[in-house]
């Protein structure tokens, strides 16, 4: 449906004002200290220090949840960190907060969604321990694509492919990372909120969640000990990632529960093996073990569907932007979407090696809301350019502020993408957009027995008061992160 109101389009073949584009670490690129720093660190609420009114049992095992992925396959290539933190511990959060029982053979979110985007079109290069990070970063921005949508939980990875359909892309946006934590498990104090989160998502779920951290794949010995498979040390150098499942405090002096992503399942990990001083933890961050929350209840209040053709994909970055004016001529504020269409993927077309180089993706926008202050704005869609040739097919404005969609398509398409300069393509809006922030309520996450067991915590802010460095909002531009 058209919306009333003016639509214009702005191409521009000479460079506009410089954009903020975030640099994507590639394949054994170090993290930066930055980088590491950006991540918050996640703090216990107040009322766990009560542990009469709220123990922890000596054991839990989450692989036997029934939001649990299955986990007798064996990933493809350098993609063990995508895996871990796309296919288990992010699969199973949207799982567990749509209250998804696990069916089948194969995760239901494939990890080659954010591993396509970040390795160079080929399957045995472009990932690490560490890119876990990335792949977060890209399901703050996206979401993660369903192994349905996708086209199969293993497709394209002859091709690298991208997905292709913006009903997919919109799929997606609904589980959007909210945000991705870390714990120092180098440091003995920090096991209580590892187990907290695996026991209820330290929040007084029915049920806990995953974790991932990074290993040295060329140093995981391991030997069977009262019949469990057990690593006996574990090196650092993040050649390999894993998952933390669960955990037993009566087992070799407490071990947590791992599933290794090779398709040979479970190992008992002593936490000793991740503490300081051991070959595991770095000097300066120790041994980060990560997890994510996402958003609830979320659904996208503005989206851009968009047909782009190129034949050099890794030439181009993909943003999108806004000023709270329908007449400016500029944004005011812009977004990357971290790893995703970011000058990765390869020198191939849009849809991978071989294929078509036009696409049809979606790009959420409702990180910009909160900034139109009033009943107009303006739109971006910029394309940062390299080399290579294309062109701007189509740019429609998915408006969903007022319940049913309303379609406002750019009026000038067909626009050629101008080499190395940033070609924007702009459309005008106005409306009203709701007070909510888009995060909504609770959702229908299984909570069985929550309320008699956290009663006090769910009167909190949970979220805003576990974060031991809180922080607001990224700002926007995404921030570069410098060694």
């Amino acid at each position: 449906m058209m919306r009333s109101g003016i639509l214009s389009v702005l191409i521009s073949g000479a460079m506009l004002p410089a954009l903020g584009q975030t640099p994507v670490r590639r394949q054994f690129a170090p993290v930066t200290t930055a980088k590491m720093n950006s991540i918050p660190v996640y703090t216990l609420p107040d009322a766990y220090k009560d542990r009469t009114a709220h123990p922890l049992p000596r054991a839990v095992d989450n692989s036997k949840q029934k939001f649990m992925p299955p986990w007798g396959w064996s990933i493809q290539g350098w993609s063990c960190a995508n895996a871990t933190a796309t296919s288990y511990v992010y699969d199973y959060e949207v799982q567990f907060n749509r209250n998804i029982a696990t069916s089948g053979s194969t995760p239901l979110y494939t990890y080659e969604y954010t591993y396509h985007f970040l390795n160079s079109n080929n399957q045995a290069e472009g990932g690490d321990g560490w890119m876990f990070i990335e792949a977060f970063d890209i399901l703050k921005e996206t979401g993660g694509a369903s192994s349905a949508d996708f086209g199969g939980f293993e497709a394209g990875n002859g091709n690298g492919a991208w997905m292709t359909g913006y009903d997919k892309y919109y799929n997606a946006m609904k589980n959007r990372v909210n945000e991705y934590y870390r714990i120092d498990a180098s440091v003995a104090t920090a096991d209580e909120a590892i187990k907290q989160y695996l026991f209820d998502h330290a929040d007084g779920s029915a049920a806990g969640g995953l974790m991932t951290f990074q290993i040295n794949s060329e140093s995981m010995p391991s030997s069977t000990i009262g019949g469990r498979r057990t690593f006996t040390n574990l090196g650092g150098g993040g050649g390999h990632a894993l998952s933390i499942v669960g955990y037993d405090d009566d087992f070799q002096g407490g071990s947590y529960l791992t599933l290794n992503n090779w398709g040979d399942g479970l190992y008992w990990c002593p936490y000793k093996l991740l503490r300081a001083g051991g070959s595991l933890a770095d000097k300066t961050y120790g041994t980060p073990v990560m997890f994510c929350r996402l958003k609830k209840d979320y659904s996208p209040k503005f989206a851009f569907k968009i047909s782009i053709t190129h034949d050099q994909r890794d030439k181009v970055a993909l943003m999108t932007g806004v000023a709270p004016n329908a007449a400016a001529t500029a944004p005011s504020k812009t977004k990357d979407y971290a790893g995703a269409f970011n000058f990765g993927g390869g020198a191939v077309p849009m849809m991978g090696k071989g294929q078509s180089g036009t696409i049809e993706i979606g790009l959420d926008l409702t990180d910009f809301a909160s900034l139109i202050t009033g009943k107009e704005a303006r739109f971006f869609f910029n394309v940062v350019s390299k080399g290579g040739t294309g062109k701007i097919n189509s740019v429609t404005l998915m408006d969903y502020t007022g319940g049913a969609v309303k379609e406002i398509p750019a009026a000038d398409a067909g626009k050629a993408i101008a080499s190395g300069a940033t070609t924007s393509v702009s459309v005008a809006w106005s409306g009203t957009v709701g007070l909510a922030d888009g995060e909504g309520g609770t959702g229908s996450r299984a909570k069985a027995g929550a309320a008699s067991r956290l009663s006090a915590v769910r009167k909190m802010d949970i979220l805003g008061r576990a974060l031991g460095n809180q922080r607001t909002e990224r700002s926007l531009p995404n921030p570069v992160f410098a060694k």
